[in-house]
């Protein structure tokens, strides 16, 4: 161990202590929000310092890594509150606010506060993650009226496969029964978290303007689609079996969040693959 650590120089040692240091901290953070049940925070947590990691990665080279006496005594004061934090009991808000907290200080540690400018699409991006998703729901569906959109959707559908159904507000009736599409059915949680993951796309690979725009109308359009669908069925499934609709309103039916997480890594796939192609 002493033979390999004498190979390294001072700058690429310091590099993997602060690997190791950042990884110790996420895993904590990571933690705090498992234990608090925020499981969409924990994926999408993982998934961005992943993808900050890597873009930092390529950035190596061209960082200003030099920080001073005080920014490193504020990077430890704010990591000591940081593992207060995650051992303590924490409020939500706080929690979903220490990404964001941990990169910074990792990055005043690393760079000094003269250097955080170096990282401000990264800090964007984790200032995004603090944003509680859930509390958008009704303000978004009372703006756009998403819940209105996706019960004629399915009403469509239903009336195009042959089905004697009518439509009343947010009410889907069939001559059975009838099922309200409520805000928490609407996919807009999905939305939001799919336009997250959108940006995730757009600042990790390079994109024309057009990709720029397509990006999160596809997110949307993906998710209204799948989600148009999953209702229909429901609709019909309240009416003719009541098990397989607890079912499919269950957090159990994983099925309908994971179809457009697909299609749209497939749809960002596709961006990607004709940029070579278009270059030809």
């Amino acid at each position: 161990m002493r033979s390999y650590f004498g190979k390294l120089s001072n700058f690429q040692i310091g590099k993997i202590l602060l690997l190791i240091f950042g990884s110790f901290l996420v895993a904590l953070t990571l933690n705090s929000a498992w234990q608090a049940g925020l499981i969409n925070l924990v994926v999408t947590t993982i998934l961005f310092t992943s993808a900050i990691y890597l873009r930092i990665q390529k950035r190596w080279k061209d960082l200003r890594l030099k920080s001073d006496r005080l920014s490193q005594t504020l990077a430890f004061i704010i990591i000591i509150w940081i593992f207060l934090q995650c051992i303590l009991p924490t409020p939500e808000y706080v929690i979903r606010l220490l990404p964001l907290i941990t990169a910074f200080a990792l990055a005043i540690l690393a760079s000094g506060i003269k250097g955080i400018k170096q990282y401000w699409v990264e800090l964007m991006l984790l200032l995004g993650l603090a944003i509680p998703l859930e509390a958008l729901i009704k303000p978004i569906n009372q703006t756009f009226g998403i819940t209105t959109l996706l019960a004629q959707f399915s009403t469509f559908i239903l009336w195009y496969l042959g089905f004697a159904v009518t439509r009343q507000g947010e009410f889907i009736i069939l001559p059975i029964k009838s099922i309200w599409v409520g805000p928490n059915c609407s996919g807009i949680l999905t939305i939001l978290w799919m336009l997250q993951l959108g940006l995730l796309f757009l600042v990790m690979f390079p994109t024309k303007l057009i990709h720029k725009i397509l990006v999160p109308v596809g997110a949307i359009a993906i998710v209204i689609f799948v989600n148009g669908i999953r209702i229909a069925i429901m609709s019909y499934m309240a009416a003719h079996n009541y098990a397989v609709f607890e079912f499919l309103h269950s957090d159990k039916a994983q099925i309908f969040s994971t179809i457009p997480l697909l299609l749209f890594a497939a749809f960002c796939k596709s961006l990607i693959q004709k940029e070579p192609e278009q270059s030809k």
